[in-house]
């Protein structure tokens, strides 16, 4: 073979494997829809309506509101709109005033479908294993109607529903496991609370964990359960149910709520404090990052949140006018602050 042909066969060869390099190329996949870069807040209104979804972008630049409405015209998100979740692209927006789920693209906010049969007080929801699982709270005054209603993510109607014995509100899942927090009955003197430990393989409630009083917040984080109660906060093991760890609330601390976890670190609040721990600590930090000082009228904090090193905390003012977002760095500094929608409750990151 002359040098001509090896120079050829190398020059071909060197072409075939850039070509082939080229395509085996996985370009990042970039959600197409006006509010794929931001942060929803969610605004539960009031008695007599003005609940919506508003969109903050993840440049801080600008504040949408009613996004809901607006993609949707006639359309309504329902009364009480408590909570959201995922499931790939599709949004999951409860409203339990209205006893319904409106299922939405959640970077173009379409509607895509409404749940509205066999739901009573919806709360909250989980995805497992192709399955919703919504908590429903049902009369406020009993705590033996709450059930959790089981949704198929294909039809997007109930399957089924499950009594939990138990007030059923916050439900998070960790290693094929369903974990619903149960705290007390509302106006009850007695403030005693639970997890109740659901089975979705066979459907049961195989146990039932004490925890401290008030319980509030619920977080599933490297196969671990996190519960933060008027005691401290509890970690338990989801395989056997064990409280394996109990850090207790440090002493001049009158409350915890809002638990947050986020590259290693515990986030919580105390009255308008926010506060922060290494999940590897074996204590609460009783020094606060900062303390949030509302200049609203009447106005404390109603919704919190960590994304990306930032705080989001939420204002509902008066509860009767706009609420406001507040944005502050890792340090306490604010960043920003936008007028939402009547009474913001929530943060959901895109």
């Amino acid at each position: 073979m002359n040098k001509y042909s090896t120079l050829f066969l190398l020059f071909f060869s060197a072409f075939i494997i850039s070509c082939s390099s080229d395509d085996d190329i996985t370009e990042p996949v970039i959600p197409d829809g006006d509010f794929a870069n931001g942060t929803l807040i969610l605004n539960e209104g009031g008695f007599s309506g003005g609940s919506s979804v508003s969109f903050i972008s993840n440049d801080l630049s600008e504040v949408e509101n009613s996004i809901f409405e607006n993609t949707n015209p006639g359309q309504s998100v329902g009364l009480f709109p408590q909570s959201i979740f995922f499931d790939g692209d599709r949004a999951f927006i409860i409203s339990n005033g209205s006893n319904i789920i409106s299922v939405v693209n959640r970077f173009t906010f379409e509607l895509i479908e409404t749940i509205d049969g066999d739901l009573d007080v919806p709360r909250y929801g989980t995805v497992l294993n192709g399955k919703v699982y919504v908590t429903n709270q049902a009369a406020f005054d009993s705590d033996q109607d709450d059930f959790i209603a089981v949704i198929d993510l294909e039809t997007l109607q109930v399957q089924e529903t499950f009594l939990v014995g138990a007030v059923a509100n916050h439900i998070v899942n960790s290693n094929g496991i369903i974990f619903i927090q149960n705290p007390s009955l509302f106006g009850s003197e007695n403030p005693v609370s639970s997890i109740s430990v659901f089975d979705p393989s066979s459907n049961n409630i195989d146990e039932v964990i004490q925890v401290g009083d008030d319980l509030n917040s619920l977080k599933a984080f490297n196969n671990n359960v996190y519960a933060l109660d008027d005691d401290g906060l509890k970690i338990i093991n989801t395989v056997d149910f064990s409280i394996e760890t109990v850090i207790n609330k440090p002493s001049n601390l009158t409350s915890l709520n809002n638990l947050r976890i986020e590259s290693g670190q515990m986030y919580y609040t105390s009255g308008n404090a926010v506060y922060s721990s290494s999940i590897s600590s074996g204590e609460l930090s009783s020094e606060p990052i900062f303390d949030y000082g509302s200049e609203l009228a009447n106005g404390a904090l109603y919704g919190f949140d960590v994304h990306e090193g930032q705080f989001y905390l939420a204002d509902a003012g008066d509860f009767a006018s706009d609420g406001t977002v507040f944005i502050y760095s890792s340090s306490g500094d604010l960043l920003a602050d936008f007028t939402v929608g009547l009474n913001p409750n929530g943060f959901y990151f895109q």
